[in-house]
């Protein structure tokens, strides 16, 4: 392959702050050449370190950005902002084939905070995620939310809508607006929240008073944070059976395994006292050389710059003396190449065809084969299928592991708008069935490590030879060149190791080792702060990067090889101190409540039990809140948001205790100010609240057995190109039809059914 997939693509960035921000940066990193104009009225969105970063390989331009839309492939934007000469009709008019991608806080399920800057604390706050996490600690009302998810997903979803409007483009001739929100993406980590809330009964209260059961509230033994001899952290990540039995016996307690059904806290308490018998690093090497043992230390995200895994899989880079994050993604093909002017003299190599009236999904005609389990990669295919492509799930005799676990709702959000066949692969003639499906796709995805793909021959050198043109997407745990390519993860693990859990819970104990008691307090209040973010975060690194594959296979004519890892993944979820230079000012830590940084980012008390949260980034917009406050505390705006002023959180704590939480959101979010009320409901029930006809964020589907219930819409918008979302499919549902898709007759399918070469739930 001769170039970057991007090359010659002219990308037009008009946004500030990180969503936009980090998308123009995969852009640019992949070939495109982007160039900047400032925003003056929104430049305070761009004083983050993290800015080093997003800010990479960008051109800054002094031209008017109407003049510079007349002549660029994509112009990207963030609303609010300070260029309202510049909206898609506009553009649009004089460049027909632009593709205009916004992105703003709310879409259109908030229009009266369409003029607050984008924040996505203020997003968490309104949709609930900050109630979410209120049980982190025993102190009442919402807890901070501390790793920005949504900000994350946003910049992907921008990424991979955008590289649909090209795809797309290619065919109709046509630019169009792609839009998203940060409330869109937090559409992946409603886990299955939502639809639990529509078809199964809601919990019995728990009781009140008395002294609850010992374990109460604890970690399962599966994913126990656990405390070692030198003071450091564990978390341990062994989900499946299997991996729980590899771990017991690496610790030499596999003789309390069948204890664990009647005496679990016996066990717990072996497991702990065993655990401080080494060091973290003692214990890693010993589970790394066992090969088959979850589990890694905690750290923060500068620790995490020196990770060995991190490094070997080359997601680190130095550019003019910034540590940071390197590509999203390997494509081993057409690679990354950070940093560097690009040329903006170099040709797209598509050719716009004449213009047509196209209006079909911008994925239409695309075929995707999924082999994987679980959460990322399935749900990174599913939001493939969102976007028109055709998604065949291959699944394992009996069925995604998954299907079995919490009553299946998770299942059901992984697989929505998918076919299913599910065949032994572990057979020859299983293998065989799944090539010829394989034959004529785009697209393959699975998450198995290094070495199982070879012994199920759907490895990348076996299929590329049936299909030379194929997108091969490897997802796993560490990526495969470290030295935990071979070992399992599950979702704990890079929630520990990339900084996300540990900066959540409001830092982790290491200064003593801590007796019985304190190992119990601290482990629970780690693993609630260790929330389910991870598969979701590298679930929207699978869909942006088989999309990047898409493209440079139209760009060179090539398939390729992609790898993704879920260390890779989250470290771009904690993109905002996944930097190191000379004079970084340190993120701030999370209160002792966890109520927040600082204190214009911080939730307060109100009368009547409620709670609110401020979250001011700009001067500006602390003078309008002191105009409609308290006009004394005008002075008061910090010489950097990161600065911790404990005078200054007070007094705003007196002031919000003066008046309930709505009356402070109904005056101040009237007014353009970033004040929100954190308290009404947690992120699955702001979800479930929009279950109903003509929602922006959910939409009525069919499902086999559970009849109607409503799903998210898709995470991007498209002006021209027409999206159809479907419901989950039951477990090899389409077997027999696949199978004689793949040339099998009537009568050889039953014989597969027989021998159980084939399944269907």
């Amino acid at each position: 392959m001769t170039h970057a997939p991007l090359k010659g693509l002219k990308v037009l960035d008009l946004s500030s702050g990180p969503a936009a921000g980090l998308a123009t940066m995969i852009l640019g990193d992949f070939g495109a050449h982007v160039s900047r104009v400032e925003d003056p009225d929104f430049a305070e969105l761009n004083h983050q370190n993290a800015s080093k970063m997003w800010l990479r390989g960008k051109q800054i331009s002094e031209e008017a950005p109407v003049d510079l839309a007349r002549d660029c492939d994509v112009l990207v934007i963030s609303k609010p902002n300070g260029h309202p000469e510049i909206s898609f009709e506009t553009t649009s008019a004089n460049n027909s084939g632009i593709i205009y991608a916004e992105v703003t806080a709310f879409g259109d399920l908030l229009p009266e905070a369409s003029d607050i800057p984008i924040s996505e604390p203020i997003v968490a706050a309104k949709m609930g995620r900050m109630h979410a996490m209120s049980s982190i600690t025993s102190e009442p009302g919402p807890k901070y939310s501390a790793v920005q998810v949504a900000t994350h997903a946003s910049a992907h979803n921008l990424v991979a809508g955008i590289l649909a409007a090209l795809f797309e483009r290619a065919r109709s001739g046509l630019g169009q607006r792609v839009s998203t929100s940060i409330v869109h993406g937090l559409m992946p980590y409603d886990q299955p929240g939502s639809l639990m809330l529509q078809v199964a009964p809601p919990p019995p209260p728990r009781p009140r008073g008395g002294k609850p059961p010992l374990g109460a509230g604890m970690p399962t033994l599966n994913y126990h944070p656990v405390q070692c001899k030198d003071g450091r952290w564990l978390q341990l990540g062994n989900l499946l059976p299997h991996l729980f039995v590899n771990f017991m016996k690496a610790t030499e307690l596999d003789h309390l395994i069948d204890e664990v059904a009647n005496n679990q806290e016996m066990v717990r308490d072996a497991i702990l006292s065993k655990m401080q018998e080494r060091t973290a690093d003692e214990w890693m090497a010993h589970f790394i050389a066992d090969g088959g043992v979850a589990g890694h230390p905690y750290q923060t995200a500068e620790d995490a710059l020196d990770d060995p895994d991190m490094i070997d899989n080359g997601h680190v880079v130095e550019l003019e003396g910034v540590k940071q994050l390197g590509p999203f993604a390997n494509l081993t093909g057409t690679p990354a190449e950070i940093g560097g002017k690009r040329d903006d003299k170099d040709k797209w190599p598509l050719v716009t065809p004449q213009a047509s009236e196209n209006t079909d999904a911008p994925l239409s005609g695309i075929k995707v084969v999924e082999l994987a389990t679980i959460i990322a990669s399935p749900l990174g295919a599913s939001f493939l299928s969102d976007l028109g492509a055709r998604v065949i799930k291959v699944e394992t005799i009996g069925g995604d592991p998954f299907r079995a676990m919490g009553g299946g709702y998770g299942a059901l959000r992984c697989n929505q708008g998918k076919e299913s066949i599910g065949v032994d692969l572990k057979s020859s003639e299983g293998q065989s069935l799944v090539h010829e499906l394989i034959r004529d796709a785009d697209i393959v995805i699975h998450n198995f490590r290094p070495g199982v793909p070879e012994r199920l021959a759907i490895d990348y050198k076996t299929l590329s030879a049936i299909n030379p043109e194929l997108i091969y997407v490897s997802a796993n745990g560490y990526g495969p060149f470290g030295p935990g390519a071979l070992r399992p993860s599950t979702h704990p693990i890079p929630g520990a190791a990339m900084g996300g859990a540990g900066y959540q819970a409001g830092g982790v104990p290491t200064d003593s080792l801590l007796d019985n008691e304190g190992l119990r307090a601290a482990s629970k209040r780690l693993m609630r702060a260790n929330e389910v973010n991870p598969d979701p975060n590298t679930a929207v690194v699978v869909f942006s990067s088989a999309m990047m594959g898409l493209m440079a296979r139209e760009t060179t004519g090539h398939g390729q090889q992609i790898f993704v890892d879920m260390f890779a993944a989250n470290a771009y979820a904690n993109f905002d101190d996944f930097v190191t230079f000379d004079g970084k000012i340190q993120r701030p830590a999370l209160d002792a409540a966890l109520r927040g940084p600082t204190p214009l980012s911080r939730i307060y008390a109100c009368q009547n039990d409620t709670w609110i949260y401020l979250g001011i980034q700009r001067k500006t917009d602390w003078e309008k809140f002191c105009q409609h406050t308290d006009s004394s505390l005008l002075d008061r705006f910090p010489r950097a948001l990161a600065s911790i002023d404990a005078d200054l959180s007070i007094a705003l704590s007196a002031l919000f205790q003066t008046q309930d939480a709505d009356i402070w959101e109904e005056q101040l979010l009237g007014a353009n100010i970033g004040c929100v009320r954190a308290d009404q409901h947690n992120l699955s029930e702001a979800f479930f609240a929009e279950c109903r006809e003509h929602s922006p964020l959910m939409t009525r589907v069919q499902h086999a057995t559970l009849g109607d219930y409503y799903r998210h819409q898709p995470m991007v918008n498209f002006s021209r190109s027409q999206l159809s979302v479907d419901a989950a499919i039951p477990g090899g549902h389409h077997s027999r039809e696949l199978a004689i898709e793949a040339g099998l007759s009537h009568n050889q399918v039953d014989e597969f059914f027989e021998r159980g070469l084939l399944w269907s739930e």
